[in-house]
């Protein structure tokens, strides 16, 4: 028996008529484009009351703040791009950020196409709106992606659902405050049905559905690689099996599937193709992303699926409490959760409807990457077991030793919300058509109807989120007006991944974006080349060194990867040395961090009364012409 008997195929489920009874194509039309309508206004609702089009709010949890960590780093990176096409600069390396060196941005999580997707938005409302836009779109569109395909192998009330759970599930929610280039997931789902049409269907040209594949796994690539790494490594598992299962009936998927690659390669390499090469051996590229300590310790714990975190709207407080240390600690990667029920339903579709490889296939899937998922060791209930696990491979790969076990989590996500949406409605269909015992059968239906809820119930996110931001004065942008177009500038807060994720000052990097790049910035919050080739998500010291290491001293409160500052020369000679070393034209103030008098006190005794000053004396500009610095 093939792997095509055992599917059902949509013609077998009849989408035509279950998926909208009584009606003709219009009615189905209807049916859609109300589902897509409820995901986009659930998307809007998702931010409420911050509007779609916010140029003044950016997202953030408990331990953000407005033009602080990651939604700043993507929002100059989106302003980035339309800059760079206008100006005819490349679009992976830049000098605006890490002046003098400049960074290579292959290397970073830039997503290029989101930038190209919201180039008109970022051109006429500005980088911030755009950015909000997309976060909405992001949650919107995966959640339709995902309803579209599940219209191939099942009715549309639990194609929505399952839309919904993808859309708006655990995962989603955990990035949705954070990681944009990992919120927008769309193209998963549809590379997914790509590959069951190779593999099962194959009622279309390998050619055609090859070069579709490369062009969605391209478009990926260019949102987030990891992801579509991470999906390729679960997939290439599920093919292996396919192998071994289908040995006696190999060849005429074997034959289907590579009559595929070639244009499905040309395609991807085609789109991809610069990045790539920049990334491995562009300018300042890094011979390795960043240092593995830092992500492969991100591993999903093994409770993880079961313990709600503060995310869900039901999460009693000592679990949620409990959940705050998986991940070690990182609650910003800590998106494994799915519920005891949701868990529950989906290992018994695929024990009932084990036949029907949708559900049984989706379901190993899912459970192959919640494996990989957990790291190299395994983690229970917050405590290292320290037992090795396969993920434990990967830390012996170059590119490979540098993803993020956790966020195997996505696709997980993905094949479990498959397996659980096309299992329940294989589950009410035959219910439906059973009519030898109707009142068990209506009995066994509403029992099946309670329990999909309760699953949904347990995943459904606590909405909407609150910003949680220390916004710097109303009247800074104008005041910043004063820097002329070109300078370089110097920053209190130092921009830069320098300390915890609680405090990562990224302010001046938002300032910049918004000011649509007149300045280059010393210092960002993005990975560069360190001195051994190798990434580090901080900026290496200039000379004097003292400059650097004093004002993250000062933010922080402490010593953060810079040592403890130390100099030969006074501290306003240092600074003096620092500001005609790199031609400096501005030093920009902000009063945050832990200790912000002194380094006020620093600045004007080294550059004497600020040149503009917003009205709250809060932000300080200096502009730092030949002379200006007294020391």
């Amino acid at each position: 028996m093939t792997l095509y008997a055992w599917s059902m195929s949509p013609a077998s489920v009849d989408l035509g008529t279950t998926g909208a009874r009584g009606g003709g194509p219009s009615h189905r039309t209807w049916v859609i484009a109300g589902c897509l309508f409820v995901y986009l206004v659930l998307a809007v609702a998702v931010y409420w009351p911050v509007p779609p089009w916010s140029s003044t709010r950016l997202p953030s949890g408990s331990v953000g703040g407005y033009g602080i960590g990651d939604p700043a780093q993507m929002t100059w990176f989106l302003e980035w791009i339309p800059y760079a096409l206008r100006h005819g600069l490349d679009i992976f390396h830049t000098n605006l950020l890490d002046y003098p060196r400049g960074a290579n941005l292959a290397s970073n999580a830039m997503a290029p196409l989101l930038g190209l997707l919201a180039a008109p938005a970022t051109l006429t409302l500005g980088p911030v709106a755009a950015f909000n836009l997309l976060l909405r779109l992001a949650f919107a569109a995966s959640a339709g992606s995902m309803f579209l395909v599940l219209r191939n192998w099942c009715r549309w009330p639990m194609a929505f659902v399952g839309g919904l759970l993808y859309g708006f599930g655990p995962y989603m929610v955990v990035q949705g405050q954070t990681h944009l280039n990992l919120l927008f997931v769309p193209l998963p789902p549809l590379i997914v049905w790509c590959l069951y049409e190779l593999l099962v269907t194959r009622r279309r040209s390998p050619a055609r559905m090859g070069a579709l594949l490369g062009a969605l796994a391209g478009a990926q690539a260019l949102i987030e690689p990891e992801l579509l790494f991470l999906l390729a490594v679960v997939v290439a598992v599920g093919l292996l099996v396919l192998a071994i299962v289908q040995r006696h009936d190999l060849r005429q998927h074997v034959d289907h599937l590579a009559r595929a690659v070639i244009p499905a390669a040309a395609v991807f390499l085609v789109m991809t193709g610069y990045m790539l090469w920049s990334m491995l051996f562009g300018p300042g590229h890094a011979s390795s992303p960043l240092p593995i300590a830092i992500l492969q310790t991100y591993g999903s714990d093994l409770l993880g699926p079961l313990v709600p975190t503060s995310a869900q709207l039901i999460a009693p407080h000592a679990l949620a409490s409990d959940a705050v240390r998986f991940v070690g600690g990182n609650m910003s990667e800590n998106s494994s959760y799915l519920g005891l029920p949701f868990v529950a339903l989906i290992a018994a579709f695929a024990v009932v409807y084990r036949r029907e490889r949708v559900v049984l296939v989706s379901a190993l899937l899912a459970l192959v990457a919640f494996i990989l998922s957990l790291g190299f060791s395994l983690s229970v209930g917050g405590h290292v077991a320290g037992i090795l696990l396969p993920e434990d491979l990967f830390r012996h790969f170059p590119i490979l030793d540098n993803i993020v076990p956790a966020r195997f989590s996505f696709v997980v996500a993905l094949f479990a919300v498959i397996a659980f949406a096309v299992g329940a409605d294989r589950f009410f269909l035959a219910k439906a058509s059973d009519n030898r015992h109707r009142w068990s059968g209506r009995t066994n239906t509403t029992i099946g109807v309670i329990a999909v809820a309760i699953a949904v119930a347990f995943v459904l996110p606590r909405v909407p989120f609150t910003t949680h931001s220390q916004a710097w004065p109303h009247d800074t942008e104008s005041m910043l007006n004063v820097i002329p177009p070109g300078s370089v500038v110097l920053s209190y807060p130092f921009t830069g991944g320098v300390g915890t994720s609680t405090t990562i000052y990224t302010q001046a990097m938002i300032w910049q974006a918004d000011d649509d790049m007149r300045f280059r910035l010393i210092g960002g919050y993005l990975t560069v080349r360190g001195a051994d080739g190798k990434g580090q998500p901080y900026a290496r010291l200039l000379s004097p060194s003292f400059v650097q290491e004093y004002l993250v001293r000062a933010q922080y409160g402490a010593s953060f990867v810079y040592p403890a500052p130390r100099s030969t020369l006074k501290p306003e000679q240092a600074l003096c040395r620092f500001l005609s070393n790199y031609g400096v034209g501005a030093v920009v103030f902000w009063d945050v961090g832990a200790h912000p008098k002194e380094v006020e006190q620093l600045f004007v005794s080294a550059l004497g009364t600020p040149t503009r000053a917003t009205l709250d004396h809060k932000v300080l500009v200096w502009l730092t012409g030949s002379g200006s610095c007294t020391s």
